[in-house]
């Protein structure tokens, strides 16, 4: 029977000791062990106070799905990844892949999932891209002909097939990027998991690395995608939903939409004339907007002239428009635009995380 989620955590901890106390008579000083009840506290596994770098996290991720994790440094998205592909082992609660439990059946979980960290490399910089591909398709156990048919596919499907010849030195990091994704689709696994896919790339290589991650690895290949990544504007471009990680703990999770509408109230339109000079007429009009309901501030743009450019207006995210228009046109304003500008993924971020200095002021 297929597992309900292709990832699922459940109440996950994890806890990292920090350096042994000092002063005390036993454990570390300066990297050294100071007396030799120290040396028992280490064989016997008495250490310092803990740091929770994950604390009763709750995350289900669906088939097929480009998820992400969000969060500032330090949150627990590396943590997390890791526990998930079993390089970390977790202090409490259950994580699964696949309907497998990644502490007792580690083997079978890295049979369904592959990992793409960016410190990951161990390439041969004397080789060429083909040649590192096929010394780690021989590592992964393929034949022959399956390992040349697979690395041409792969080669190929990242756009590497012109330069697969070239020695690994002469790539540029977007290229490396890319052998290492080869490398990690050797072996077809349904589930790819990504620790800041697009950090230390040059913009375009970014945006071409995730349209190859979003349009031919979740769309084609209908893999399962989860990505941790500070870059708001990647998660909110490529993954179908998030969690905001912070301090250890998932403080929101829902759509990319959903939650920077869910943010804020309100929403700012603004509104640009043609040809118009300001008047008394549509200093009453701006009086008359201030009192309509939903509208929580009107800003009226006009220079020393008297040039009447435009109006700011703050409303509530569900207010009807029509009655607003209507107070506008009906002065003689001929509207040249009308731009709606909404919260962005950051300003709910900020939001979110509890950094109120950063956070933005809608209509100030």
């Amino acid at each position: 029977m297929p597992a309900e989620y292709t990832i699922e955590t459940v109440d996950l901890v994890k806890r990292y000791p920090t350096s042994a106390r000092r002063g005390r008579g036993w454990g570390f000083y300066g990297g050294q062990v100071t007396t030799f009840g120290g040396v028992l506290s280490i064989f016997r596994g008495i250490r310092g106070p803990f740091v929770e770098a994950l604390r009763g996290v709750n995350l289900r991720v669906e088939n097929g799905q480009i998820f992400g994790v969000l969060g500032p440094n330090g949150a627990g998205k590396t943590t997390l990844i890791k526990i998930l592909c079993t390089l970390v082992i977790h202090d409490e609660g259950e994580a699964y892949v696949n309907g497998l439990d990644v502490r007792k059946k580690p083997i079978e979980v890295l049979k369904n999932l592959q990992a793409v960290l960016p410190e990951s490399r161990g390439f041969n910089w004397r080789l060429t891209g083909r040649e590192n591909l096929e010394f780690y398709a021989s590592l992964y156990g393929l034949r022959d002909k399956e390992a040349k048919e697979r690395i041409d596919y792969l080669l190929d499907f990242t756009g590497l097939t012109d330069r697969a010849n070239d020695g690994y030195q002469r790539y540029s990091s977007g290229m490396q990027r890319k052998l290492l994704l080869c490398r990690a689709l050797l072996r077809s696994t349904p589930i790819m998991l990504f620790d800041e896919p697009t950090v230390g790339l040059d913009p375009a290589s970014a945006e071409e690395f995730r349209t190859l991650l979003r349009d031919r690895l979740a769309r084609k290949e209908k893999k399962t995608i989860l990505l941790s990544t500070h870059n708001l504007y990647e998660a909110q471009d490529m993954c179908d939903r998030i969690a905001i990680l912070d301090r250890g703990k998932i403080v929101a999770c829902d759509t990319p939409d959903n939650i920077r509408y869910t943010m804020f109230d309100e929403k700012v339109f603004e509104v640009t004339f043609i040809d118009a000079t300001y008047s008394d007429e549509h200093e009453r009009m701006v009086g008359e907007l201030e009192k309509m309901p939903g509208v929580h501030g009107v800003t009226p743009d006009a220079d020393p002239e008297r040039n009447f450019i435009g109006i700011s207006i703050r409303v509530n995210k569900s207010t009807d428009l029509s009655d607003i228009l209507d107070a506008i046109t009906k002065t003689g304003l001929k509207i040249r635009m009308i731009n709606t500008e909404e919260p962005t993924l950051e300003d709910a971020f900020m939001a979110i995380t509890g950094h109120p200095e950063r956070r933005r002021t809608w209509g100030a």
